[in-house]
């Protein structure tokens, strides 16, 4: 009995070296092909245009961020500032 568990445990090994190398080596085919269309002298055309888009698109959403998020700021500091001005004059900040 112990040869059969033996050989039943190679068995199953190989299959799941098997089961993992093949997406191993997919996923290391796309990782090489998108490595290879990153570089600008092999870039298509249509995606150089579509990264410019997508670039120029990001910019509008930094902006329209920094519109949304600056008075949240603003209020904020606004209330950390009299906060800490409260707690100088009753003496309790600070340690």
């Amino acid at each position: 009995m112990g040869i059969l568990r033996d050989i039943s445990v190679i068995i199953l090994s190989a299959g799941a070296f098997i089961f993992t190398l093949i997406p191993l080596a997919l996923f290391g085919a796309v990782v090489y092909g998108v490595w290879q269309l990153r570089r600008h002298k092999n870039l298509p055309t249509w995606l150089r245009t579509a990264r410019e888009y997508l670039t120029l698109g990001l910019s509008y959403v930094d902006l329209a961020m920094d519109a949304v998020t600056k008075p949240v700021f603003a209020v904020h500091t606004a209330f950390a500032r009299v906060a800490s001005w409260i707690r100088v004059l009753t003496k309790r900040g600070g340690g």
